[in-house]
Protein backbone atom coordinates (compact mmCIF):
# COMPACT_ATOMS: atom_id res chain seq x y z
CA UNK A 1 0.00 0.00 0.00
CA UNK A 2 3.17 1.86 0.59
CA UNK A 3 3.36 2.35 -3.56
CA UNK A 4 0.05 3.87 -4.13
CA UNK A 5 0.18 6.09 -1.69
CA UNK A 6 3.65 7.96 -3.10
CA UNK A 7 2.51 8.19 -6.17
CA UNK A 8 -0.69 9.82 -4.92
CA UNK A 9 1.51 12.47 -3.14
CA UNK A 10 3.71 12.73 -6.10
CA UNK A 11 0.23 13.58 -7.80
CA UNK A 12 -0.64 15.82 -5.71
CA UNK A 13 2.45 17.69 -5.99
CA UNK A 14 2.48 18.51 -9.84
CA UNK A 15 -0.84 19.78 -9.65
CA UNK A 16 0.54 22.29 -6.63
CA UNK A 17 2.62 23.30 -8.89
CA UNK A 18 1.01 23.45 -11.74
CA UNK A 19 -1.34 25.60 -9.83
CA UNK A 20 1.16 27.49 -9.04
CA UNK A 21 1.79 28.44 -12.23
CA UNK A 22 -1.46 29.01 -13.47
CA UNK A 23 -1.73 31.49 -10.58
CA UNK A 24 1.26 33.55 -11.94
CA UNK A 25 -0.67 33.92 -15.59
CA UNK A 26 -3.94 35.01 -13.48
CA UNK A 27 -1.98 37.59 -11.67
CA UNK A 28 -0.37 39.20 -14.68
CA UNK A 29 -2.41 42.73 -15.02
CA UNK A 30 -4.67 42.72 -17.88
CA UNK A 31 -3.20 44.75 -20.40
CA UNK A 32 -4.80 48.39 -21.22
CA UNK A 33 -5.98 49.41 -24.91
CA UNK A 34 -7.05 52.48 -26.44
CA UNK A 35 -10.10 53.21 -28.54
CA UNK A 36 -8.12 54.59 -31.61
CA UNK A 37 -8.11 53.35 -34.67
CA UNK A 38 -5.30 52.63 -37.37
CA UNK A 39 -5.22 55.89 -40.69
CA UNK A 40 -4.17 54.57 -44.24
CA UNK A 41 -0.88 53.22 -44.09
CA UNK A 42 1.80 50.81 -45.02
CA UNK A 43 3.85 50.07 -41.28
CA UNK A 44 5.86 53.61 -40.59
CA UNK A 45 7.70 52.50 -37.47
CA UNK A 46 8.83 55.49 -35.13
CA UNK A 47 10.58 54.47 -31.80
CA UNK A 48 11.01 57.49 -29.71
CA UNK A 49 13.34 57.26 -26.53
CA UNK A 50 12.10 53.76 -25.89
CA UNK A 51 13.82 52.03 -22.32
CA UNK A 52 12.97 48.83 -21.32
CA UNK A 53 14.37 47.41 -17.64
CA UNK A 54 14.18 44.10 -16.55
CA UNK A 55 14.99 42.96 -13.02
CA UNK A 56 17.55 45.98 -12.30
CA UNK A 57 19.21 45.74 -15.75
CA UNK A 58 18.59 47.77 -19.02
CA UNK A 59 17.49 45.87 -21.59
CA UNK A 60 16.73 48.50 -24.39
CA UNK A 61 18.20 52.06 -23.67
CA UNK A 62 16.69 55.07 -25.22
CA UNK A 63 16.37 53.68 -28.75
CA UNK A 64 15.64 56.34 -31.34
CA UNK A 65 14.37 54.71 -34.61
CA UNK A 66 12.60 55.89 -37.88
CA UNK A 67 11.83 52.99 -39.87
CA UNK A 68 10.06 53.81 -43.58
CA UNK A 69 7.00 52.10 -44.39
CA UNK A 70 7.27 48.70 -46.77
CA UNK A 71 11.40 48.33 -45.30
CA UNK A 72 12.30 45.23 -44.98
CA UNK A 73 14.63 45.57 -41.20
CA UNK A 74 17.41 43.42 -40.17
CA UNK A 75 17.73 44.00 -36.79
CA UNK A 76 21.47 42.32 -36.01
CA UNK A 77 23.67 41.69 -32.73
CA UNK A 78 25.23 39.73 -30.46
CA UNK A 79 23.78 37.70 -27.95
CA UNK A 80 21.57 39.83 -25.21
CA UNK A 81 22.14 43.20 -27.39
CA UNK A 82 18.22 43.35 -26.94
CA UNK A 83 17.16 42.34 -30.40
CA UNK A 84 14.14 40.19 -29.32
CA UNK A 85 13.14 42.78 -26.74
CA UNK A 86 12.98 45.07 -30.03
CA UNK A 87 11.01 42.49 -32.08
CA UNK A 88 8.67 42.51 -28.91
CA UNK A 89 8.17 46.27 -28.35
CA UNK A 90 8.01 47.09 -31.83
CA UNK A 91 4.25 45.61 -32.13
CA UNK A 92 3.43 45.81 -28.19
CA UNK A 93 3.76 42.44 -27.30
CA UNK A 94 5.07 44.37 -24.25
CA UNK A 95 4.87 48.32 -23.32
CA UNK A 96 8.36 50.32 -22.62
CA UNK A 97 8.76 51.21 -19.39
CA UNK A 98 9.77 54.81 -20.84
CA UNK A 99 9.37 56.18 -24.65
CA UNK A 100 6.88 55.55 -27.08
CA UNK A 101 6.29 52.92 -30.00
CA UNK A 102 4.20 54.63 -33.06
CA UNK A 103 2.79 52.92 -36.01
CA UNK A 104 1.71 55.34 -38.57
CA UNK A 105 1.45 58.29 -36.67
CA UNK A 106 -0.36 56.34 -34.05
CA UNK A 107 1.30 55.55 -30.28
CA UNK A 108 0.74 51.81 -30.09
CA UNK A 109 -0.79 52.50 -26.46
CA UNK A 110 -3.94 54.60 -28.05
CA UNK A 111 -5.13 51.74 -30.41
CA UNK A 112 -7.96 49.58 -29.75
CA UNK A 113 -7.49 45.41 -29.77
CA UNK A 114 -8.88 44.58 -32.93
CA UNK A 115 -6.71 47.66 -34.82
CA UNK A 116 -3.47 46.45 -33.18
CA UNK A 117 -3.60 42.73 -33.86
CA UNK A 118 -4.84 43.35 -37.45
CA UNK A 119 -1.99 45.74 -37.78
CA UNK A 120 0.76 43.10 -36.14
CA UNK A 121 1.96 39.70 -37.51
CA UNK A 122 4.76 37.59 -35.55
CA UNK A 123 6.37 34.79 -36.10
CA UNK A 124 8.46 33.38 -33.43
CA UNK A 125 11.29 30.63 -32.94
CA UNK A 126 9.17 28.13 -30.93
CA UNK A 127 5.43 29.57 -31.68
CA UNK A 128 2.41 28.15 -29.60
CA UNK A 129 -0.30 26.54 -32.10
CA UNK A 130 -3.51 27.67 -31.05
CA UNK A 131 -6.41 25.43 -33.09
CA UNK A 132 -8.77 22.50 -33.79
CA UNK A 133 -6.72 21.81 -36.88
CA UNK A 134 -4.27 22.39 -38.74
CA UNK A 135 -5.97 25.09 -40.64
CA UNK A 136 -6.95 26.79 -37.84
CA UNK A 137 -3.58 26.72 -36.26
CA UNK A 138 -2.63 28.63 -39.39
CA UNK A 139 -5.84 30.56 -39.44
CA UNK A 140 -5.71 31.98 -35.89
CA UNK A 141 -5.92 35.53 -35.58
CA UNK A 142 -7.91 38.71 -35.25
CA UNK A 143 -9.31 38.04 -38.83
CA UNK A 144 -9.88 34.61 -40.03
CA UNK A 145 -8.39 34.44 -44.06
CA UNK A 146 -9.60 32.04 -47.00
CA UNK A 147 -8.78 28.52 -47.38
CA UNK A 148 -6.74 29.54 -49.69
CA UNK A 149 -5.07 31.94 -48.29
CA UNK A 150 -4.11 29.23 -45.91
CA UNK A 151 -2.82 27.01 -48.68
CA UNK A 152 -1.16 29.80 -50.14
CA UNK A 153 0.92 30.72 -46.95
CA UNK A 154 1.75 27.43 -46.02
CA UNK A 155 2.85 27.04 -49.59
CA UNK A 156 4.78 30.16 -48.94
CA UNK A 157 6.06 28.92 -45.68
CA UNK A 158 7.16 25.45 -46.95
CA UNK A 159 4.52 23.48 -44.62
CA UNK A 160 2.21 22.54 -47.55
CA UNK A 161 4.42 19.81 -48.37
CA UNK A 162 4.35 17.78 -45.20
CA UNK A 163 0.44 18.95 -44.36
CA UNK A 164 -0.77 17.19 -47.45
CA UNK A 165 0.94 13.86 -46.25
CA UNK A 166 -0.72 13.76 -43.00
CA UNK A 167 -3.66 11.59 -42.72
CA UNK A 168 -6.30 14.73 -43.11
CA UNK A 169 -4.37 17.33 -44.56
CA UNK A 170 -5.23 20.58 -43.42
CA UNK A 171 -7.94 18.83 -41.37
CA UNK A 172 -5.59 16.91 -39.46
CA UNK A 173 -6.02 17.36 -35.81
CA UNK A 174 -3.18 19.72 -33.91
CA UNK A 175 -3.24 17.17 -30.94
CA UNK A 176 -2.56 14.59 -33.50
CA UNK A 177 -0.40 15.97 -36.17
CA UNK A 178 3.65 15.23 -35.16
CA UNK A 179 5.60 17.56 -36.16
CA UNK A 180 9.20 18.56 -35.85
CA UNK A 181 10.45 21.37 -34.26
CA UNK A 182 11.49 22.84 -37.83
CA UNK A 183 8.19 21.69 -39.04
CA UNK A 184 6.18 23.74 -36.16
CA UNK A 185 7.92 26.76 -36.96
CA UNK A 186 6.90 26.11 -40.31
CA UNK A 187 3.27 26.35 -39.79
CA UNK A 188 3.89 29.57 -37.29
CA UNK A 189 5.42 30.95 -40.30
CA UNK A 190 2.74 30.22 -42.57
CA UNK A 191 0.13 32.03 -39.22
CA UNK A 192 2.07 34.84 -39.91
CA UNK A 193 2.20 35.30 -43.47
CA UNK A 194 -1.60 34.61 -44.26
CA UNK A 195 -3.07 37.86 -42.63
CA UNK A 196 -2.67 41.10 -44.00
CA UNK A 197 -0.85 43.17 -41.45
CA UNK A 198 1.22 46.51 -42.06
CA UNK A 199 3.88 45.40 -39.81
CA UNK A 200 5.43 41.15 -39.67
CA UNK A 201 7.75 40.87 -36.70
CA UNK A 202 10.01 37.71 -37.29
CA UNK A 203 11.64 37.22 -34.37
CA UNK A 204 14.65 34.18 -34.93
CA UNK A 205 12.12 32.29 -37.33
CA UNK A 206 15.07 29.94 -38.78
CA UNK A 207 16.60 28.65 -35.85
CA UNK A 208 15.53 24.94 -37.19
CA UNK A 209 15.08 25.77 -40.55
CA UNK A 210 17.25 24.14 -43.54
CA UNK A 211 18.81 26.48 -45.87
CA UNK A 212 16.54 25.66 -49.00
CA UNK A 213 13.27 26.81 -46.75
CA UNK A 214 15.67 29.70 -45.08
CA UNK A 215 16.05 30.43 -48.71
CA UNK A 216 12.45 30.37 -49.77
CA UNK A 217 11.07 32.82 -46.95
CA UNK A 218 13.62 35.55 -48.09
CA UNK A 219 12.27 35.27 -51.50
CA UNK A 220 9.07 35.70 -49.86
CA UNK A 221 9.99 38.54 -47.91
CA UNK A 222 11.13 40.39 -50.36
CA UNK A 223 8.56 39.27 -53.38
CA UNK A 224 5.10 38.80 -52.07
CA UNK A 225 5.41 40.51 -48.72
CA UNK A 226 6.87 43.77 -50.03
CA UNK A 227 4.14 45.80 -49.47
CA UNK A 228 4.42 45.60 -45.64
CA UNK A 229 7.23 46.24 -43.15
CA UNK A 230 9.08 43.59 -41.93
CA UNK A 231 10.82 43.55 -39.17
CA UNK A 232 13.59 40.33 -39.03
CA UNK A 233 15.95 39.57 -36.07
CA UNK A 234 18.66 37.91 -38.15
CA UNK A 235 22.03 35.93 -38.07
CA UNK A 236 22.91 35.53 -41.38
CA UNK A 237 24.99 37.95 -43.15
CA UNK A 238 22.89 37.10 -46.42
CA UNK A 239 19.71 38.06 -44.63
CA UNK A 240 21.09 41.50 -43.37
CA UNK A 241 23.00 42.46 -47.30
CA UNK A 242 19.32 41.89 -48.52
CA UNK A 243 17.55 44.21 -46.10
CA UNK A 244 16.39 48.05 -46.88
CA UNK A 245 17.43 49.21 -43.29
CA UNK A 246 19.64 47.18 -40.73
CA UNK A 247 19.63 47.98 -37.11
CA UNK A 248 22.67 46.73 -35.66
CA UNK A 249 22.34 46.49 -31.77
CA UNK A 250 24.80 46.53 -28.90
CA UNK A 251 23.93 46.49 -24.81
CA UNK A 252 20.61 47.67 -25.55
CA UNK A 253 21.52 50.85 -27.53
CA UNK A 254 21.64 51.45 -31.51
CA UNK A 255 25.58 51.22 -32.61
CA UNK A 256 24.34 51.83 -36.52
CA UNK A 257 21.42 51.95 -38.76
CA UNK A 258 21.37 52.14 -42.24
CA UNK A 259 22.60 50.23 -45.49
CA UNK A 260 24.41 46.91 -44.81
CA UNK A 261 27.15 47.93 -47.76
CA UNK A 262 27.42 51.53 -45.23
CA UNK A 263 28.14 49.72 -42.18
CA UNK A 264 29.91 47.61 -43.35
CA UNK A 265 32.73 50.57 -43.14
CA UNK A 266 33.29 50.16 -39.27
CA UNK A 267 35.43 47.41 -38.35
CA UNK A 268 33.18 46.60 -35.14
CA UNK A 269 30.35 45.96 -37.39
CA UNK A 270 32.17 43.28 -39.54
CA UNK A 271 33.97 41.85 -36.63
CA UNK A 272 30.27 40.85 -35.67
CA UNK A 273 30.14 38.27 -38.63
CA UNK A 274 32.33 35.72 -39.41
CA UNK A 275 35.86 36.64 -40.52
CA UNK A 276 36.10 34.71 -43.35
CA UNK A 277 33.08 35.95 -44.79
CA UNK A 278 32.23 38.77 -47.50
CA UNK A 279 29.55 41.31 -47.48
CA UNK A 280 27.19 39.28 -50.08
CA UNK A 281 28.45 36.17 -48.39
CA UNK A 282 26.56 32.93 -46.19
CA UNK A 283 28.02 34.08 -42.62
CA UNK A 284 26.65 34.19 -39.48
CA UNK A 285 26.53 36.18 -36.53
CA UNK A 286 29.66 34.84 -34.54
CA UNK A 287 30.24 32.10 -36.72
CA UNK A 288 27.76 29.59 -34.96
CA UNK A 289 24.72 29.43 -37.50
CA UNK A 290 25.12 26.68 -39.73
Amino acid sequence: SFGPAVGALRSLARARAGAARVLEILDAPAVAYGAATLPEGRGHLQLRGVTVRRGGSTLLDRVDLDVPAGSLVAVVGRSGSGKSMLAAVAGRLLDPDEGEVLLDGVALRELDHDSLRRAVAYGFERPVLVGATLADAIAFGATRPSDDEVVGAACDARADGFIRRLPAAYATPLARAPMSGGEEQRVGLARAFAHSSRLLVLDDVAASLDTVTENRIAEVLTGRLGDRTRMVVAHRLSTAAAADVVVWLGEGRVCGAGAHDDLWGDPAYRALWDPSSSPNGEGSLGGTTP
